[in-house]
């Protein structure tokens, strides 16, 4: 019986050892399946997409931002254009400067009788 008894532990020593071979197999070797493979390229498909469309949104936003400054700088030159020719508007129509061309260049005289006066 005992030299049963050693082979029946060495055969359990065996498969024992046949046992944590298998295991060590299985937990070290990692693999990828090609369902997980089609998942991170789809994901990495996806970002890359996102981040290109932000990146044009921000170029986009940029432009138009840099059109408008430069729609302010035009209109404020443009006022203060418009401010200056007011201003001679102002002087070239003062009635003593009317006045004094009628009468100094143009030759013209102030006759009371005839003038009319219009009211807006």
């Amino acid at each position: 019986m005992m030299g049963n008894l050693a082979r029946d532990i060495q055969q359990q020593q065996r498969t024992e050892q046949k046992q944590v071979k298998r295991q060590v197999r299985k937990t070290g070797k990692m693999t990828i399946t090609r369902g997980e493979k089609v998942l991170w390229s789809m994901l990495l498909v996806g970002v890359v997409v996102l981040v290109s469309i932000m990146v044009t949104n921000f170029a986009t936003i940029y432009a138009v931002n840099k059109d408008i400054h430069s729609l302010e700088r035009s209109i404020s030159q443009q006022a203060n254009v418009n401010d200056g020719l007011q201003l001679q508007v102002i002087e070239l129509s003062a009635p003593d400067r009317i006045l004094h061309i009628a009468t100094e260049e143009l030759g013209m005289t102030l006759d009371d009788n005839k003038v009319r006066v219009i009211q807006n």
